[in-house]
């Protein structure tokens, strides 16, 4: 079965990034990505993915936020995705729990037709 998450964190590897649903419990740098909602129509999936850098300094965050939105635009996309647009992002997301920078973007994406 195809799941537009796991087709994220595969892109993002490919690209070089540690990346993966959930924060690791450890690590200097690293990428998240959720799927946050979107809608179905005529049999296409549109989800709305949410993109997280973490680093150990907030300039680093930032400059992997800003990649990942080129990546997105102008690279080659996610195995199952026709298209992205960037719907906000990237933009400063700390995270009082780990005390890590982070930055977010959100993607909106036309995925495979639904089976």
């Amino acid at each position: 079965m195809y799941s537009i998450t796991e087709a994220f964190v595969e892109w993002l590897a490919d690209a070089g990034y540690s990346a993966s649903t959930y924060p690791p419990k450890d690590g200097d740098e690293f990428v998240t990505v959720q799927r946050t909602g979107g809608n179905v129509s005529d049999l296409v999936d549109h989800p709305m993915m949410a993109v997280q850098t973490w680093a150990k300094t907030e300039p680093r965050a930032e400059e992997m936020a800003t990649a990942i939105r080129n990546l997105a635009l102008t690279g080659a996309r996610p195995d199952g995705v026709a298209g992205i647009r960037v719907n906000s992002g990237p933009y400063p997301f700390w995270d009082e729990s780990t005390r890590m920078p982070r930055y977010q973007l959100y993607l909106e994406c036309a995925a495979q037709v639904i089976e």
